[in-house]
């Protein structure tokens, strides 16, 4: 039987945020290593992973999550995935936020 914050841990903690999180850390190392003191994610960003290409992400390509982001719909799933992802790099000394090109989709925008 879950307790309520074991099924909101069992809700938010899965493959989409970590999933979402290793796309970030992966286009940090790559503005890192090209002398960049920030990067973004969105849903036309290439990163490479291993030898496959993977355009956008998760959340990136989902309309819900930007739904969610400006209270368009209520959906705690997306806002609890994306709250997640915020905590992992606001803990690591990262600054990061939400924005949207297209007011459709979200993109992470990531500086250090």
């Amino acid at each position: 039987m879950f307790n309520a914050t074991n099924a909101r841990t069992q809700s938010i903690d899965n493959q989409t945020v970590e999933t979402e999180i290793l796309l970030l850390n992966l286009n940090i190392m790559k503005a890192v290593n090209s002398n960049n003191v920030t990067t973004v994610l969105s849903g036309n960003t290439v990163t490479q992973v291993s030898s496959a290409n993977i355009t956008g992400s998760p959340m990136t390509l989902d309309p819900n999550y930007y739904n969610s982001w400006q209270t368009i719909t209520a959906n705690n799933v997306c806002a609890g995935q994306m709250q997640s992802v915020l905590d992992n790099f606001n803990t690591l000394g990262y600054t990061i936020s939400r924005q949207s090109y297209d007011g459709t989709h979200i993109y992470w925008q990531i500086s250090w």
